[in-house]
């Protein structure tokens, strides 16, 4: 029997990619969707109501309900030229390519620049959330020695921006450690300003060593092709936001996101913030 699925969103990301005819499998499922694992790409099938994710598909919650209690993990997945399709011991499923959308999660780009940095809106609001009590890293000497180091990277040579990254990559448990989600937001800060391109190529180069998670490198790849998940993206436009409620949702969405996943990446994208504003 085939369970046809048609409807949903795409991120701009995949889009030049589903037409590759490729073969993957199932890596893990979770209430709120489903990684699936390729040689070359990743995708996260979720649910129409959640924000995209970068490498991601969004179905409605019903489908995407179906699908999960279908499939299980390591069964087959392949993309071929009309949709993807998910082999399970029950189903096949197919999520026809035609029938998303494509929303465009390209990084935005903002009016704001650095030196009103610390007039805007949204750092004074992620300043005063204190966010450094609430990320998922012991604030040990250690700890706050590559914090202050992170604070003037732009003076840092190469052979200690590779250093300090690797201290942070992997670091932390979970599918996206902390220290990997502290680094995508310091990352987010520093493309969001164009500040420097030897930090984006270090960055590049520790990914490559497959020293974390395969989902963690997925969305570094994803954010160093310059896309980003929808709620970051909204989290990026924010910088131009006079709206102090439309902060504090954006915020509180974020922050519901993983055990301390979402506080890791705004504390890691303040700490960008105030590096930028200094530089």
């Amino acid at each position: 029997m085939v369970y046809d699925i048609k409807g949903g969103a795409i991120s701009s990301l995949l889009l030049p990619l589903v037409n590759k005819i490729e073969t993957g499998q199932i890596h893990s499922i979770f209430t709120r969707g489903i990684n699936i694992q390729f040689d070359d790409s990743h995708l996260f099938l979720s649910e129409t109501q959640q924000p995209l994710s970068a490498f991601g598909i969004n179905i409605s919650k019903e489908r995407l309900d179906h699908v999960i209690e279908s499939v299980r993990v390591g069964d087959l997945v392949v993309k071929k030229k009309h949709a993807l399709v998910l082999y399970s011991e029950c189903d096949v499923i197919a999520i026809h390519y035609t029938g998303l959308t494509g929303i465009d999660l390209s990084f935005p780009t903002i009016s704001c620049q650095k030196e009103t940095i610390s007039q805007t809106l949204l750092y004074r609001y992620l300043q005063e959330k204190k966010l450094e009590k609430q990320i998922g890293l012991k604030m040990d000497d250690e700890l706050l020695e590559k914090l202050d180091q992170l604070s003037y990277m732009p003076k840092l040579d190469k052979t200690s921006k590779l250093a300090i990254i690797d201290y942070f990559l992997g670091r932390g448990l979970g599918l996206t450690p902390s220290g990997d989600d502290l680094l995508m937001g310091f990352t987010m800060a520093v493309i969001s300003f164009h500040l420097n391109q030897e930090w984006l190529d270090s960055l590049a180069y520790k990914v490559g060593e497959n020293k974390t998670t395969y989902i963690s490198t997925a969305y570094f790849h994803s954010l160093l092709h310059d896309h980003l998940s929808e709620n970051f993206v909204d989290l990026v436009k924010l910088l131009d936001a006079d709206n102090t409620q439309e902060i504090e949702v954006v915020i509180d969405e974020i922050q519901q996101y993983g055990h301390t996943s979402g506080n890791d990446t705004l504390y890691g994208f303040w700490l960008g913030l105030n590096m930028v504003s200094k530089s």
